[in-house]
């Protein structure tokens, strides 16, 4: 699993690929990591948006600004930053995997 603490322990980052433009919202697991498919469009920020909007409340059930693109915000491959501790990111990516 691509999660790492950051310096606070209240939060993490969480590298995932991105698929903008698809017909509905997924997370799938790849490999070791994470693939979402976010049905807005790669236009003026909209996708990542939308990304960081899914994750946090589709996924982990927090509001939108718990999760922001820390790197990565022009390409696929992105690092999350979740404002969450590392466990309970953990849980919730477990959860929705084997909900799936």
């Amino acid at each position: 699993m691509k999660l790492s603490n950051s310096s606070a322990e209240a939060s993490c980052t969480l590298a995932v690929r991105v698929a903008p433009g698809a017909r509905k919202d997924g997370l799938f697991r790849e490999g070791e990591g994470w693939k979402v498919q976010v049905a807005a469009p790669p236009v003026d920020g909209k996708a990542n948006d939308h990304l960081c909007e899914f994750i946090a409340r589709q996924v982990l059930g927090l509001p939108k600004r718990a999760v922001r693109v820390k790197i990565g915000s022009s390409g696929r491959s992105k690092i999350l930053e979740i404002d969450a501790p590392r466990d309970l990111v953990e849980a919730a990516l477990s959860a929705w995997e084997n909900k799936g």
